[in-house]
């Protein structure tokens, strides 16, 4: 089977419109059930939360979906990754580089329209990434 890890910004696009490229992806993975998940971007969602309904909702769908863990050699790849692209003038949100890390560890690609991912030797999935001048 496989699986795709959905980073954030494509969670926000299927909870807030579900009408969006994005958020259609998404719910074909987790009808395919693809769909797969980090702590770092459970994390990012939670702190998002306004009301318990938004987290109930979000409670249920995490259930449902695949976890990938982070394990201690993830957080070494992702430091020693930007300390590397730091190097090459390019600092990333570190977020970004350890679900990037998750997902080579697990061999999946990522769903999402972040451009840091392009920096990141991380499979992409069949979205636009876009560009936004900076």
């Amino acid at each position: 089977m496989k699986m795709v890890l959905i980073d954030t910004c494509a969670w926000i696009d299927f909870f807030k419109s579900r009408t969006g490229e994005l958020g259609n992806k998404v719910a074909s993975l987790i009808e395919a059930n693809q769909a797969a998940i980090t702590g770092v971007v459970i994390a990012e969602l939670l702190q998002g939360v306004k009301h318990e309904k938004e987290n109930q909702r979000l409670r249920v769908l995490l259930s449902s979906i695949h976890y990938l863990s982070t394990d201690d050699i993830d957080w070494t790849k992702a430091g020693q990754l930007a300390a590397q692209l730091r190097a090459k003038g390019l600092t990333l949100p570190l977020t970004d580089v350890l679900i990037a890390t998750v997902a080579q560890r697990n061999q999946v690609s990522v769903l999402t329209i972040d451009k840091h991912f392009h920096h990141l030797g991380v499979k992409l999935e069949g979205i636009a990434i876009v560009e936004d001048g900076k």
